[in-house]
């Protein structure tokens, strides 16, 4: 679905300037090996990439509506709240504003991204959303423990494989979610074989051509993985487009968008659509 202001003038979806006027809402249901009976249906909603600037649109207000008419179970959150990286305390009082106006059941939880830096989260500590950077927590969701991995993002150099190899070897009944600002991340840390691994920073190439094929992809995996749900190694990737726009103030073929997920257990099925990643 699309949120869109009532009585305003769209032009086609395929072409927005920031602030974006119109937000996919995308849903999907995802097979997790051993998801506990406890988290049958649990609904993860993925927010990526808002970049505020000095100005508040009103599809913002409609999806934070929206979420509140509905809550998720987790909001997860991939990083870069704010758009300049020289100052970003012009934009924190937008940031703030949306982030107090969401809604999670269980819990919401976020790493920073390479347009941000720490001094940012601790700006927004005061806000629901909990900072993971570089840690590892058992959050309790639905009285089950769910394991969230938050990959510092604040530059790209800032994963350390001492933090890969100081996580634990896998409980395969505890399902593990990875929260990374870069989607090759997901390179240097197969070794973590989370059931989920979430990510945003490129976009989705944020000027595509038709059908959404990114121009640039900002990121070392293949193209195709620029943006979308894909199962690459026996883990979903999942690459959000991401709410705002950096650089150029406009998105071609490449709308923004949340995310949720719908988990449930269940093997997946091989269709052909699998990928597998060099080292």
């Amino acid at each position: 679905m699309t949120l869109r202001p009532r009585g305003a003038i769209w032009g086609a979806n395929w072409l927005q300037f920031f602030p974006p006027r119109q937000i996919v809402w995308r849903t999907v249901r995802l097979p997790i090996n051993n998801l506990p009976p406890s988290l049958e249906g649990l609904r993860v909603l993925h927010i990526s990439d808002l970049h505020f600037r000095k100005w508040y649109s009103r599809a913002w207000t409609l999806l934070l509506e929206k979420i509140a008419s509905n809550p998720p179970d987790l909001i997860l959150i991939t990083g870069d709240y704010v758009d300049s990286k020289r100052n970003p305390y012009p934009a924190l009082p937008l940031a703030r504003k949306f982030l107090n106006g969401l809604r999670a059941r269980e819990g919401i939880f976020g790493i920073v991204g390479n347009h941000d830096d720490y001094a940012v989260a601790y700006e927004l500590r005061d806000t629901p959303v909990t900072f993971i950077d570089g840690k590892r927590i058992l959050a309790n969701v639905r009285q089950t423990p769910v394991e969230l991995i938050g990959l510092p993002g604040g530059l790209r150099f800032d994963l350390e494989a001492a933090l890969i190899r100081s996580s634990p070897p896998r409980d395969q009944a505890v399902p593990r979610i990875v929260l990374s600002h870069y989607p090759d991340h997901l390179r240097y840390s197969r070794g973590l074989k989370p059931d989920l691994f979430l990510a945003g920073h490129t976009h989705g190439g944020q000027v595509c051509l038709p059908g959404g094929i990114p121009i640039i992809k900002h990121d070392a995996l293949p193209r195709g993985l620029t943006h979308g749900i894909h199962h690459v190694d026996g883990t979903w990737l999942v690459v959000s487009r991401g709410l705002g726009s950096t650089g150029l103030p406009i998105r071609v073929f490449c709308p923004p968008e949340v995310i949720e997920m719908e988990l449930t257990a269940g093997l997946y099925a091989n269709d052909g659509t699998s990928s597998r990643l060099s080292a």
